[in-house]
């Protein structure tokens, strides 16, 4: 079995909780650049140089998707639409209104059993039911999204295609990462319940920067994929019993992700960036992909991208629990760069910052916690007030230890609201 990834810098990253990660690398890619930034929020920030354009960066939002493309990509039917046009495997697949329980019935009895049943809307896997056998599943699933946020959404009922479940990074013209997102499952040994098999998942979520903040949920959906295996939180399995305990593979549900791309066959990857291009106004996209086999051609079987995202999150990619970590972030940058006619500097591992701190209301205490965390992450920190509610500070050491550090800034325990920071190098 594979053992997990480590990342030593995950205790520190602790306190990000669900602060943009997707951020973080990307400005951390912008800096070993050599291009100095601005971050005005959490999840926003600037990149610039002394002879070249500005590159905006929000979340994993570049300058290589235009404004339209977001929205299209959020509208599932419309995606699959585009893509059967250009000659792209989908699964079949209906709109319904949330009402229609029985045309949806209907038509699942035509597609015949298993389908599965998503919000139209639906984003990070919440609303997906997958593995659906009868009406009575059908009509249970309908139930739960008429319980959650997709309430007054459409219903999309599509044939569900035997396979796992990819996310296939596209960068421009190529497929940079691809990862299997496995549907939480344990093995049963006999002596455990489920409910502490549950609880060892939960441990190595705790140590991956990606995941910390994706704990497992214990809820009714998973008790009742639980009582659908006839098991319960409380029960023992046998020793080599499997039971999945997340209806998807989304890691928001449970999902563990490991990277897989070197046994990728080219025809996947090869239809991954012709979706992505696909799409009008798309440079950059996570592609959904089921495949029954990644190693063999699509010809040879039966596969379908069951959604596109356009602001796909990329810290799972460098964080897999599973598989080596993919370099998207600097991918990501270096062709923002080069379609804005920005020209990069020297990649560099170990940065020499210095950094300008906007925040009228920053205190010693404020100073002090900065400079610990500095501390323990092995960087060289030393700070100032510049007054007229400003903090300077000179940074030294590694670039991933020192990008965290500037996330702290603004996403700090103490809560001391910070306007912009702004980030050069000496």
């Amino acid at each position: 079995m594979e053992e997990p990834n480590e990342y030593p810098l995950a205790d520190q990253m602790r306190d990000l909780g669900h602060a943009g990660l997707s951020t973080v690398l990307l400005e951390r890619e912008c800096l070993t650049f050599g291009l100095s930034t601005l971050r005005t929020s959490e999840q926003t920030f600037m990149a610039f140089s002394t002879d070249g354009p500005s590159l905006p960066f929000n979340k994993s939002g570049t300058v290589l998707n235009s404004r339209p493309a977001g929205p299209l990509t959020t509208d599932k039917h419309s995606t699959r639409m585009l893509l059967q046009q250009s000659g792209l495997p989908t699964p079949r697949g209906k709109c319904f209104g949330h009402g229609n329980l029985r045309a949806a019935a209907a038509y699942a009895e035509e597609l015949g059993y298993p389908v599965v049943l998503k919000p139209l809307h639906g984003a990070q896997g919440h609303g997906v039911v997958t593995g659906i056998s009868s009406t009575e599943d059908l009509q249970w699933a309908f139930r739960d999204v008429a319980e959650s946020a997709y309430a007054h959404d459409d219903i999309i009922v599509e044939e569900q295609i035997e396979g796992e479940a990819y996310r296939i990074i596209v960068v421009g013209d190529r497929a940079v990462s691809a990862l299997i997102s496995r549907r939480g499952a344990i093995t049963g040994d006999g002596k455990h319940t489920v409910s502490q098999l549950i609880e060892r998942r939960q441990e190595l979520r705790r140590r991956n920067p990606h995941l910390m903040a994706r704990p497992i949920r214990i809820d009714e959906r998973m008790r009742h994929l639980l009582a659908r295996q006839d098991a319960t939180l409380d029960s023992v399995l046998r020793s080599g019993r499997v039971v999945t305990f997340t209806y998807g593979s989304n890691t928001h549900l449970g999902g563990e992700p490991a990277q897989v791309l070197p046994e990728v066959h080219s025809s996947i990857l090869e239809a991954s960036v012709r979706a992505v291009q696909a799409l009008p106004g798309l440079g950059f996209g996570g592609v959904d992909f089921l495949v029954p086999d990644i190693s063999k051609p699509l010809t040879q079987q039966r596969a379908g991208i069951c959604e596109i995202n356009s602001l796909p999150a990329i810290d799972s990619h460098e964080y897999p629990l599973y598989g080596a970590p993919m370099p998207v972030a600097r991918e990501m940058v270096a062709e923002s760069a080069a379609r804005s006619g920005l020209p990069l500097g020297e990649y560099r591992e170990v940065l020499d910052l210095e950094v300008t701190i906007e925040a009228p209301e920053a205190t010693w205490r404020y100073r002090s916690w900065l400079r610990a965390k500095a501390r323990r992450m092995g960087l060289r920190c030393r700070m100032r007030r510049a007054g007229q509610g400003r903090v300077s500070a000179e940074l030294q050491g590694g670039a991933r230890h020192a990008a965290v550090w500037l996330a702290l800034i603004q996403h700090n325990r103490l809560r001391v609201p910070v306007r912009q920071v702004e980030t050069i190098h000496a």
